[in-house]
């Protein structure tokens, strides 16, 4: 696992119902591994949601990436706002952020580190 991945990094994302927030968590692991931890958190129309993923690193990044990442699991949360997510690829971009791609829809988001 390439040093650079590792570590917490955040992103907002706004919708109708306001400010969500996305805490994603690499950590050191192989192929195989649950390298990945995303805490998400945000309002509803009724309240908030709460959810904890997790996705295994599927192919060996090499020295620099990207990495490669399994279908995620819902490990804490409401089954009504929690759902498990696609595979995605996660790639350093040259600014020092990390770009999340839903390699099934071509969805992206943005993290910072911290």
């Amino acid at each position: 696992m390439p040093a650079a991945y590792l570590g917490t990094w955040s992103a907002t994302i706004t919708n109708a119902d306001g400010e969500n927030t996305r805490r994603l968590t690499i950590q050191q692991g192989k192929v195989g591994d649950n390298v990945l931890s995303l805490v998400a958190d945000g309002p509803t129309s009724s309240g908030s949601y709460h959810c904890v993923f997790q996705a295994e690193l599927t192919q060996d990044p090499g020295g620099g990436g990207p990495l490669e990442l399994g279908p995620s699991i819902v490990t804490v949360g409401d089954s009504g706002y929690c759902k498990p997510g696609d595979p995605t690829e996660i790639s350093l971009l040259p600014d020092g952020s990390l770009e999340r791609v839903n390699t099934t829809n071509g969805e992206k988001l943005k993290y910072t580190k911290g």
